[in-house]
């Protein structure tokens, strides 16, 4: 529905990406947010016994629309309530106004000890589906969606996501990494040690391992992260391999032969020190740069 770089920022990226909608638990609260036209729709199911037909949750929302917030319009069911509001102009400007407005709201449920469960009939013992009805959609039991055919067309979608294809996820993360690595060289090239060309890595690897693995699980990320210390290590080779070659190479010797016999030539040079300074200070850069986004699909994941 958005950018994937927006989406883990929205809730900590606790919501997974649909074609038309966010869908997801968040704080113990079963979220969707859909795209309409100007505007996105927010449901939260939400219940206590201590509301009936969530009619205190009606007054704070009410009172809380009033207030300086984006929101345009609030209603209330019995296990459920629903937040419109415009759609940012600005596409960078979606995760700081949808959590501005959600998490207040998530606050008061929570102090207010509301739980969340099937918006149909408020059942919370057990997994919710996802479920397209009737264009909108709507976290509920199994009975709820079982019983859905007899009276309205629908699509019923488990949000319990799939899991990855792993060994096709690293060729992806491994062929992915190769285009940080190629930016490591060239940086190194230039006289410098870049982190950003470790973030390149990570990302890259992360991004590749989802397009071949089908998708970005938790053993996805920590797939990823190892292939990319591999390959930092494999780039500060290859970097050192080039400049040996720069000055060897009138003597006869191939990139390939300077890359297998690397250690030996530096061992033989006096410049194992340099050579281990500059991979250690690239795995630190590269850990620095990379943290945060590594961390962001973690969570995501």
């Amino acid at each position: 529905m958005i950018n994937e770089t927006i989406r883990t920022q929205i809730l900590d990226g606790c919501l997974r990406d649909y074609p038309k909608y966010l869908a997801g638990n968040y704080r113990g609260y079963y979220i969707t947010i859909e795209s309409a036209p100007g505007e996105y729709i927010i449901k939260v199911n939400a219940s206590t016994p201590g509301d009936p037909n969530n009619q205190q949750l009606n007054v704070f929302l009410n009172q809380y629309s009033a207030l300086d917030n984006p929101v345009s319009k609030i209603q209330t069911y019995m296990y459920m309530c629903v937040i419109w509001i415009p759609e940012p102009q600005l596409e960078a400007e979606i995760p700081e106004i949808l959590n501005r407005t959600i998490c207040p709201i998530l606050d008061y449920l929570s102090q207010h000890n509301y739980i969340s469960g099937c918006d149909k009939c408020g059942n919370a013992s057990e997994t919710l589906n996802c479920c397209e009805i009737d264009g909108g959609y709507h976290f509920q039991c199994r009975n709820c969606t079982n019983a859905l055919p007899n009276y309205t067309q629908t699509v019923k979608i488990d949000t319990k996501p799939a899991k990855s294809n792993f060994i096709a996820g690293l060729v992806g993360a491994l062929l992915g990494s190769l285009i940080g690595c190629a930016a490591w060289v060239l940086i190194y090239k230039l006289g410098y040690i870049a982190g950003i060309a470790g973030a390149i890595t990570a990302i890259c690897a992360m991004k590749g391992y989802e397009l071949l693995g089908g998708r970005l699980d938790k053993k996805g990320v920590v797939g990823s992260v190892v292939i990319m210390l591999i390959m930092i290590y494999v780039s500060n080779k290859v970097a050192w391999t080039w400049d040996a070659y720069d000055s060897l190479k009138d003597y006869g010797w191939s990139f390939a032969e300077i890359f297998q016999e690397l250690n030996y030539i530096i061992e033989e040079s006096d410049l194992m020190g340099g050579y281990i300074t500059d991979l250690v200070i690239g795995y630190i850069l590269t850990i620095v740069a990379s943290f945060k986004s590594i961390a962001a699909a973690f969570r995501a994941s």
